[in-house]
């Protein structure tokens, strides 16, 4: 901000922080009592503690579960209630138990099994071509829209179309059985090189700016999910905590969230960088960085309504999602949304059902 000539905000009040804090980790508002008793507080350290007890509250869990079922697709409509439903339950457990999240990106790909199980498959059965399953993955655990080599050279990138077939390549082999209820299930088949779309050739399965996958090709998902996560791989860190630094601030360090390259640098490259060697280090925490970005003065700075957000000098107004911003209202209210065939009390942010007849959520 120096080099900028940009002047930060202040730092934002007890209550703003608060609320702020509640909202962005767990979608929920804190109670009068809450609020009360963290105004009161006169220790040094009662934001650390605000933020350690936040993160340990079940609604986190809840909550991270509803964006990332918005991210993985789960869609009632495709994998059937009791495949939503299982898959819901899965996220929330992994997020629960605050699973590392390099191997809960190993999981979700190489997933195989029952849609209707307790796990991560339904994002596969959403997805029932290769090339969707590769830009898909691509574009969630990478950062790098790759769909624009599809049909030419990626104009602002090195990644042409044997790019793109080598990397639909590793999504290939991913077979569908009809389970006996009537269900279905993800099974290993042998898996085939996806064709270059203009040359009609096969292209050696390999994943982005690596080396052609050469083990069992039942297993090229794995071989893959190993790729992605393991240690020398130049996106994985990168885009997971630019994604989560976007839910904190509004906007990613790389704006959009999903596009980093080089032709669309973060606003702060050294921080991007060193904030992404933390997360490896921790082992892939996202209690740990999410802690990280709270603790922080950026974080915590007053809001300007004049900032832009581009260059993080001040906190900036953002509108709540439709879920979060009902379950506030009926608490504020004191009166709960009733939602058709839950028990009452059941709030938005823990709906795993995204055809749920709503008003205010058709329209929010």
């Amino acid at each position: 901000l120096d080099e900028l000539g940009i002047a930060p905000a202040g730092e934002a009040d007890d209550a703003a922080f608060m609320r702020r804090a509640y909202l962005d980790t767990i979608g929920t508002m804190p109670t009068a009592a809450e609020a009360r008793a963290f105004l009161a507080d006169k220790g040094a350290l009662k934001r650390d503690r605000l933020i350690d007890s936040i993160l340990a509250r079940p609604e986190y869990a809840e909550y991270q579960a509803m964006v990332w079922a918005d991210l993985l697709r789960v869609d009632r409509d495709i994998l059937k209630a009791q495949g939503a439903v299982a898959m819901w339950r899965w996220l929330r457990a992994a997020f629960a138990s605050n699973m590392p999240f390099d191997r809960f990106a190993r999981e979700v790909v190489a997933a195989r099994g029952p849609v209707s199980g307790d796990g991560p498959a339904g994002f596969l059965r959403a997805l029932d071509k290769p090339e969707m399953a590769a830009r898909s993955v691509s574009q969630l655990f990478l950062g790098v829209r790759i769909e624009c080599a599809q049909c030419h050279h990626h104009p602002s990138e090195k990644w042409g179309q044997d790019d793109y077939a080598a990397l639909a390549g590793c999504f290939t082999g991913i077979g569908r059985k009809v389970m006996p209820d009537g269900s279905e299930a993800l099974v290993p088949e042998a898996a085939a090189d996806a064709k270059n779309p203009r040359t009609g050739k096969p292209v050696p399965a390999r994943p982005l700016g690596g080396e052609p996958l050469a083990g069992d090709p039942l297993l090229r998902r794995e071989e893959f999910a190993r790729w992605m996560t393991g240690p020398g791989n130049p996106f994985f860190a990168r885009a997971a905590v630019n994604r989560v630094w976007a839910r904190y601030f509004g906007r990613g360090l790389v704006d959009p969230v999903d596009d980093l390259r080089a032709t669309n640098p973060a606003a702060n490259e050294e921080l991007l960088d060193a904030l992404a060697a933390r997360f490896r280090e921790s082992g892939y925490d996202l209690k740990a960085l999410a802690k990280i970005i709270m603790a922080s003065r950026v974080y915590q700075s007053a809001t300007d309504a004049g900032a832009d957000g581009r260059n993080f000098q001040a906190a900036v107004y953002r509108p709540l999602p439709a879920e979060v911003l009902l379950d506030a209202i009926s608490q504020a209210t004191a009166i709960p949304e009733k939602f058709n065939g839950l028990p009452s009390g059941t709030r938005a942010i823990q709906l795993w059902d995204n055809r749920m007849p709503s008003y205010f959520l058709q329209v929010f």
